[in-house]
């Protein structure tokens, strides 16, 4: 009801305000029911804590199905207090403070979120705060495994996650990590972050779906700019189409700007126009005349020589390089701009140039869907990843329901995969995770869904 979420927002705002300023300490829950249970102590804490509110779960038909095909949707209900052996102990690993507690907050919010939608009663969160360091999320995963932690969501960064993996290692737990970097990925550490070559492939595949052969470039320079290109570079040969040109940059004006002329071999097509218009000139007759006149208008002779053009900025990058491809001889009503970044935002939406940009996104419903429910509990905007963090904790606690069996790499793996806010996700042995992707196209009134995310890794063929 709507009074019992008011509560367990209020109690959210009582317990970020004492994980921030206070060492871990115990912290007694209002008594509403005893579904779910959270649990903020210190190693050395002997006093038990008290159950933690909860409330039926008021997700919607597709998240429902999707967890109900599990056959492990718990069933929720007032109970009393199950004995400490029942409990399943999940260990949640965020930068509440520090530099990155805006998201660390919004992400443990999403957590309580899908805890009191999902949990039955034997699930105990157990959120530590890593302060967005390497040393703080050893600290936070050795409490949280001293606690009980059975499996542990988190930490957020790649250099952090591969600093607890011996202590979960020793500890015989899995870890659900929220980074994106696969370098962490292993047996034991699964990387649940949105890996870019998984959006890569879905634009690229998209793209050639609908004609596009010849494939350019433009990224910026660095070790994730090279990881990117690779990853553009496979994706455009295993759909079968060719690649024409890429480009690297610095990101600076001028550098960028020799990098947009060189990708649409601007120099040589503007003095082949110069060329072309001196011939009409010298032809002098009327035929002549119209023609040049239709080139006075054009600053290059001819179209680039590709059909599709991958920018990886956001933001206020993308608003700086995409004006400067029409600018410089490359159409983007003939050539079209695709990538990977979120480019929903209305000020991008407006830049001309990008009108009917392609790119690959989180399944808009879903991820509305959860959005929608996040801010009627906490009123306000849910982080952009902050649907990883309640994808983790509505798995686990649907694991959960087997007791600490269902966190073992092989319960993790199994099935065709979960419906969740970002889409459908499935966990891979090794460490890696499959997410899908729409795609989505760009218009200066919004955005269109052009192609939704395949609800099964099976015929998931685009």
């Amino acid at each position: 009801s709507r009074l019992r979420w008011m509560i367990v927002a209020a109690f959210f705002s009582a317990f970020s305000i004492g994980l921030v300023a206070c060492k871990p300490h115990n912290v007694k829950s209002p008594p509403i029911s005893a579904q779910a249970r959270l649990v903020i102590e210190s190693p050395q804490s002997k006093e038990q804590n008290s159950p933690a509110s909860g409330v039926k779960s008021q997700n919607k038909e597709a998240l429902k199905r999707s967890f109900a095909a599990s056959r492990l949707l718990p069933k929720v209900g007032l109970t009393h207090p199950k004995e400490p052996s029942d409990q399943v102990s999940v260990g949640l690993l965020l930068p509440i403070s520090g530099q990155h507690s805006k998201l660390g907050k919004s992400m443990l919010q999403a957590s309580l979120l899908a805890m009191f939608e999902l949990a039955d009663e034997n699930f105990v969160l157990l959120p530590r705060d890593t302060k967005g360091t390497h040393h703080g999320a050893v600290l936070a995963a050795r409490d949280a495994i001293q606690a009980g932690a059975q499996i542990l969501l988190g930490p957020v960064f790649g250099g952090a996650a591969q600093a607890i993996t011996p202590l979960a290692s020793s500890a015989a737990i899995n870890i659900i990590s929220f980074t994106n970097d696969r370098s962490v990925a292993s047996d034991s550490t699964f990387v649940f972050g949105l890996l870019p070559e998984d959006r890569i492939k879905r634009v690229v595949s998209y793209a050639f779906s609908r004609g596009v052969r010849r494939f350019a470039a433009l990224i910026p320079q660095g070790r994730f700019g090279d990881k990117v290109l690779a990853d553009y570079s496979r994706a455009v040969s295993n759909v079968g189409g060719f690649m024409v040109e890429s480009v690297r940059y610095i990101r600076n004006h001028s550098s960028l700007t020799a990098a947009v002329k060189k990708l649409g071999n601007y120099h040589y097509r503007h003095s082949a126009l110069l060329a072309e218009r001196k011939r009409l000139k010298e032809k002098n007759n009327d035929i002549s005349r119209l023609a040049l006149k239709r080139l006075n208008q054009k600053e290059v002779l001819g179209d680039a020589p590709f059909d599709a053009v991958f920018l990886l900025e956001g933001g206020e990058a993308v608003k700086a390089t995409a004006p400067l491809l029409p600018y410089y001889g490359i159409d983007t009503r003939k050539t079209r701009i695709i990538g990977i970044s979120d480019w929903s935002s209305r000020s991008i939406r407006r830049e001309p140039s990008l009108a009917g940009a392609w790119y690959a996104g989180l399944s808009s419903n879903a991820f509305n869907d959860f959005s929608n429910r996040f801010k009627a509990v906490f009123k306000s905007q849910p982080h952009s990843l902050a649907g990883l963090a309640y994808d983790a904790t509505a798995l686990a606690a649907v694991k959960g329901g087997q007791g600490g069996g269902g966190f073992s790499t092989k319960e993790l793996i199994a099935g065709n995969g979960f419906m969740g806010t970002a889409g459908l996700f499935r966990l891979r042995l090794g460490g890696l995770v499959d997410h899908s992707f729409s795609v989505i196209e760009v218009h200066p009134d919004g955005t269109k869904v052009v192609s939704h995310s395949p609800e099964s890794f099976v015929t998931n063929k685009k």
